[in-house]
């Protein structure tokens, strides 16, 4: 598919853009089309505002679905051609933004089954009152997002002093300041390109130190494609892309000692609507984790400090009824393999990440198997707990990078 630009009611400004990502045909496009248009009208109605798609597909009929709604918002398609990621579609939607002068970007993804339009007033209103950054937080399952939970989260907090519990975000929402700020610093390489775009804005939003919030959307985000956090491709661009800007963002986190809470909006809400019980196979993960001895034991040893890999030892002699992954050595583990990812080139590190995953799964399993008589909120109180662990180890992580200065 050749790039297109398609603007049939040649719109050339608007204040509020609503940019819809797509790729393939995955998702549902009409359903969340047709509920940002709602959304726009009943509570942004007297603001120009926009719907844009950009679509990175294979003859996947992404265009013609697109345009042919109707909707009294005006549509634009872009059309990026198939063989561009996630990443640069998302890039492309900030810099449309620029283009039409907006204000505000909201960039919805439509893997998503239960969208509503009050989902829009809760994501642009902050960005109203004048918060650089808006990240949501919905109702979930403890089972649920458990690479953002265990990993993404208490990393991006403990390098960048921001506490958003979804830095690994479908939706996010930015004013134009920072959109500029984002586009200046330039950040880009293959996992940012792809599924760990998210992750960037989120990090660069937290470097800028610009006001940032969360909005309670009140209810689970229940996707219509399979997001599951384990797979291994996600896995290693979200953490590739996690890691990667550890270095263009270095003079922003070395000089951050703590985290910092961070304002949350809606918590009032009435409309709570339960989430799904998440079933997953501790088995499964427990094979995996064991598997990883087999393949990585002696590059793991090449990595991490031996008092990790003694204790990783002890781990792994455990059987399932007594599984434990402390957060010590979760945190050592991470911020090893975070030190040895610098300086290597794209082979090394597509290697590391890969021996990195087995011990993840390690940590998964340990964390369900922990929470699986909790409530929500307990299980929430336990992420943070480990979140205060990767900070208290900060200093740890900072020695070390500069050594390699």
């Amino acid at each position: 598919m050749e790039n297109s630009y398609i603007n049939p009611q040649e719109v050339s400004q608007a204040e509020i853009i609503i940019s819809i990502p797509t790729q393939n045909g995955e998702g549902d496009l009409v359903g969340t089309t047709l509920a940002v248009n709602s959304g726009l009208l009943e509570f942004f109605r007297s603001q120009k505002s926009v719907i844009i798609n950009c679509d990175c597909s294979s003859n996947a009929g992404t265009k013609e679905t697109f345009l042919g709604l109707e909707t009294e918002i005006p549509k634009i398609y872009i059309g990026m051609g198939d063989s561009q990621k996630k990443g640069r579609v998302l890039q492309n939607s900030l810099q449309r933004a620029l283009d039409l002068d907006a204000r505000i970007l909201l960039i919805i993804e439509p893997n998503i089954a239960n969208i509503q339009p009050v989902w829009i007033k809760k994501l642009v209103e902050p960005l109203e009152k004048n918060f650089q950054f808006v990240a949501p937080l919905y109702v979930h399952h403890k089972g649920e997002n458990l690479l953002n939970n265990l990993m993404i989260y208490p990393l991006t907090r403990s390098l960048y002093g921001w506490r958003i519990k979804r830095p690994v975000g479908e939706e996010l929402g930015f004013r134009r300041d920072l959109i500029e700020k984002i586009f200046q610093k330039g950040v880009s390489n293959p996992y940012i390109e792809s599924d760990g775009f998210n992750v960037c804005l989120s990090s660069m939003a937290m470097c800028f130190r610009v006001p940032m919030c969360q909005s309670v959307i009140g209810h689970p985000r229940r996707n219509v494609v399979n997001t599951d956090d384990i797979l291994n491709s996600y896995f290693c661009n979200v953490v590739g892309a996690a890691f990667s800007l550890m270095e263009p963002l270095e003079r922003y986190w070395q000089r951050i000692k703590w985290s910092k809470p961070t304002a949350i909006l809606g918590l009032d809400t009435d409309e709570i609507e339960p989430a799904e019980e998440v079933e997953i196979d501790t088995e499964n993960l427990h094979e995996r984790f064991l598997g990883g001895f087999r393949k990585f034991e002696e590059f793991w040893r090449n990595t991490i400090s031996q008092s990790t890999c003694n204790k990783l030892q002890e781990i792994r002699n455990l059987g399932m009824d007594h599984f434990s992954f402390p957060a010590q050595t979760w945190t050592s583990v991470v911020c090893d393999f975070a030190l040895a990812f610098r300086g290597q080139d794209k082979d090394q590190q597509e290697h590391l990440l890969e021996a990195l995953l087995p011990l993840y799964y390690g940590k998964a399993l340990s964390y369900v198997k922990r929470t699986e008589r909790m409530s929500v909120q307990q299980a929430d109180d336990c992420i943070e707990a480990e979140c205060m662990v990767f900070e208290e180890n900060k200093p740890y992580l900072v020695s070390k990078w500069n050594e390699f200065a």
